[in-house]
C-alpha cells in the first residue's frame, strides 16, 4: 500500500510538471534538486566503509552541476533552460564546455590525491562516478524534456511499463535467474515480459502519433521525430516498423541494464536502498535508476541521428 501511494503521489505531481509547458521551469529546478539528492545518497552509500569530507561533497556537488550545466550548453535545444540562461547572464555561455567542465574535475580531484590527506584512489574513482553517473544522467532526461514533452513521456512508458511488467511476469512465469549475483529477484522470464509489453505500447506511441498529435502541437499533425529527423522518409513502412520496435526494445533493455546496475552498486556496499526519500521505493537512485539509463541512451541516439541523418527537421 506504502509503494502505491508514493507511485500515485509521484503520478500525480510529475504528470503536470511534464506536460504543462509553463511548469518546464519547476520542472527543471526539481531535476537539479534530484541530481543533489542522488549525490547525497551515492555519499551515504560511500559512507558504510569511509566517511567522504565535507568540503569534497561539496566540491563534487558543484563540479557535478557545472558538468550538467556543460552538456546542456551544448545543446541548442536547451539553451532556453534555466541553467544555460543563468550561464548567458554571467557571460559564462561561450567559455563553459563539456572539455572545460571536465577538465576541472580532473585537476581539482587529482590535486586532492596530495593535498587531502587520507584521500585515495579508491576514493577518487567514487567521486569520479557519482559526478557522471549524475550529471550525464539528469542532464539527459532535461535534454530530453526540450526536445519535446512527447520523449520524455515514451521514455517514462517505456522504463515504469518494463519495470512494472517484468515483476508481474517474474511473480507468474520466472524461473531461471537473470543475474543472481546482483539481483536475486529478477529473472529472464520478468525481463523478456517487461520488454514485450514496453515494446507494444511504446510502438503505438511512436507508430500512431501522427494520429494525435494535433492535440499537442495547435491542431498542426506531425510525426513523432519531426523536427529531429524525418524518419517517415523509410522507402518501405517495413523499415519504419522495425526501426520503431528495435529502439524501443533497447530502451527496454537499457532500462533493465540501468537498474542492475544501480543493484550492483548498493550490493557492492551492502545497502538496500540509497535512502528512503520514497516510502515504499527508496531513494531517488532507486525509484529512478532506469530512467536514467534509458534517457542517456535515448538522448545519445537522437544526437547520432542528427549528425548522421541528411533530413534534418
Amino acid at each position: 500500500m506504502k509503494r502505491f501511494l508514493t507511485a500515485s503521489v509521484l503520478f500525480i505531481i510529475l504528470i503536470p510538471l511534464f506536460l504543462v509547458p509553463v511548469l518546464k521551469p519547476v520542472l527543471e529546478s526539481v531535476f537539479i534538486l534530484l541530481a543533489i539528492m542522488a549525490m547525497i545518497e551515492l555519499f551515504n552509500m560511500y559512507d558504510t566503509e569511509k566517511k567522504i569530507p565535507l568540503g569534497m561533497r561539496i566540491f563534487a556537488i558543484i563540479l557535478m552541476l557545472i558538468l550538467y550545466a556543460a552538456i546542456l550548453n551544448t545543446i541548442p535545444q536547451c539553451s532556453d533552460t534555466i541553467i544555460v540562461k543563468f550561464l548567458r547572464l554571467i557571460h559564462l555561455n561561450n567559455i563553459l564546455s563539456i572539455v572545460v567542465a571536465l577538465a576541472l574535475i580532473f585537476i581539482i580531484f587529482m590535486s586532492s590525491l596530495v593535498f587531502v590527506k587520507n584521500f585515495t584512489i579508491k576514493d577518487l574513482g567514487e567521486i569520479y562516478i557519482s559526478i557522471f553517473y549524475v550529471a550525464i544522467c539528469i542532464s539527459s532526461l532535461t535534454a530530453l524534456r526540450n526536445y519535446g514533452v512527447r520523449f520524455i513521456v515514451y521514455l517514462f512508458a517505456i522504463t515504469v511499463l518494463t519495470d512494472t511488467f517484468a515483476l508481474v511476469f517474474g511473480k507468474l512465469l520466472g524461473k531461471h535467474k537473470m543475474a543472481p549475483h546482483v539481483s536475486p529477484k529478477k529473472t529472464w522470464e520478468g525481463a523478456i515480459g517487461g520488454t514485450l509489453v514496453a515494446t507494444i505500447v511504446g510502438f503505438c506511441i511512436i507508430y500512431f502519433y501522427s494520429y494525435y498529435s494535433k492535440f499537442f502541437h495547435d491542431g498542426v499533425e506531425m510525426e513523432f521525430f519531426d523536427t529531429i529527423f524525418r524518419y517517415n522518409e523509410f522507402k518501405l513502412e517495413f523499415g519504419k516498423i522495425v526501426f520503431i520496435i528495435l529502439l524501443t526494445v533497447a530502451l527496454s533493455v537499457s532500462s533493465q541494464v540501468g537498474d542492475l546496475v544501480a543493484s550492483k552498486l548498493k550490493r557492492s556496499f551492502g545497502i538496500k536502498d540509497y535512502s528512503n526519500v520514497f516510502p515504499g521505493h527508496g531513494g531517488v537512485l532507486d525509484r529512478f535508476d532506469s530512467a536514467f539509463f534509458a534517457g542517456t541512451i535515448f538522448l545519445v541516439f537522437i544526437l547520432v541521428e542528427q549528425q548522421l541523418f541528411p533530413w534534418i527537421g
